[in-house]
């Protein structure tokens, strides 16, 4: 791979990353507004609520809408970090975005295990989703995607930059 083709490889997956965390920004934002609308209005219906089968009201408003339906167990449900996990999905994206602005190394492997973590929790709620909940969140789906293709661009960038820096390392080499 030339390295021209490589920078622009990096860059577009760069792009990617940043891109998909401002679309899991959002998916966040809304996750959120829908779960604190619906405790305010029993009767309110969001946008993503299709059928009694496919609503992410019900979701959002379960047991494991709030600290992955893990903190309030463990830590107390009057606990602060028992937050809507749109709230930290907000968080989380906005320190994926950032980080993916490094082209360094070591940072790209830490965002590539953020990511990774991200997507063990994505299959733990989606397990929850399907064989607990019994429902389809579309919201909640469209964030695994966000999820996973980001962890295909942050492997992807940190192959890249490992090459890029073997490469420098041999011509360095050969000085």
């Amino acid at each position: 791979m030339s390295s021209s083709s490589s920078s622009n490889c990096k860059y577009s997956c760069t792009a990617g990353l940043v891109g998909l965390s401002f679309a899991g920004f959002l998916l966040s934002l809304y996750t959120s507004y829908v779960e604190i609308r619906a405790e305010r209005d029993h009767s309110y219906e969001a946008m993503c609520d299709i059928s009694e089968r496919i609503s992410c009201t019900k979701v959002f408003t379960s047991p494991y809408g709030r600290g992955f339906g893990l903190v309030g167990p463990l830590l107390g449900h009057d606990s602060p970090l028992n937050i809507p996990n749109g709230f930290f999905g907000i968080f989380y994206y906005f320190l994926v975005a950032g980080l993916s602005f490094s082209n360094s190394i070591r940072i790209t492997r830490l965002t590539t295990y953020l990511i990774g973590l991200s997507n063990a929790l994505s299959l733990y709620l989606a397990y929850l989703l399907y064989f607990v909940l019994e429902d389809l969140c579309v919201v909640c789906v469209s964030t695994y995607a966000v999820n996973f293709v980001s962890l295909i661009l942050a492997v992807q960038k940190g192959q890249i930059l490992v090459r890029e820096d073997q490469v420098m390392r041999v011509i360095q080499k050969d000085r």
